[in-house]
């Protein structure tokens, strides 16, 4: 999750229990690895449940609309894909395009993968 995050750093979990807002675009969740893989992930949704999203040239595509990002580094992927979101699935990518194990390898992520939203880095202190 370069930039924002980096090896070794801590954050905080809001749990999806404890929070009364629905998860939105844009926010950094922390999820369990689809296909019983293993591991615990961070990655920001990009799409939403119900969405089409297409990455064409490293640009993401939610519906046919150009998915307008700030915090992306890296060298983006050049081929083109296409994933469709079912009713409890999110699309998450991380910061760093260039060197991210995210959906574009294991596609959407259910729900209930989904532990809870990032809302805190608490380690180390700057």
């Amino acid at each position: 999750m370069l930039p924002l995050l980096r090896d070794g750093e801590s954050v905080l979990v809001a749990r999806p229990r404890f929070t009364w807002n629905k998860l939105r675009r844009g926010d950094v969740v922390v999820f369990e690895r689809p296909g019983g893989q293993g591991g615990v992930y961070i990655k920001r949704i990009a799409g939403l449940p119900g969405e089409d999203v297409r990455i064409t040239g490293g640009l993401v595509y939610l519906d046919g609309n150009l998915l307008g990002e700030n915090f992306v580094q890296g060298v983006p992927t050049a081929d083109t894909k296409e994933w469709f979101n079912g009713p409890d699935e999110y699309f998450l990518l991380g910061d760093n395009r260039g060197d991210s194990d995210d959906s574009r390898a294991f596609g959407p992520v259910a729900g209930e993968l989904i532990m809870g939203r990032a809302w805190l880095r608490c380690w180390p202190p700057s």
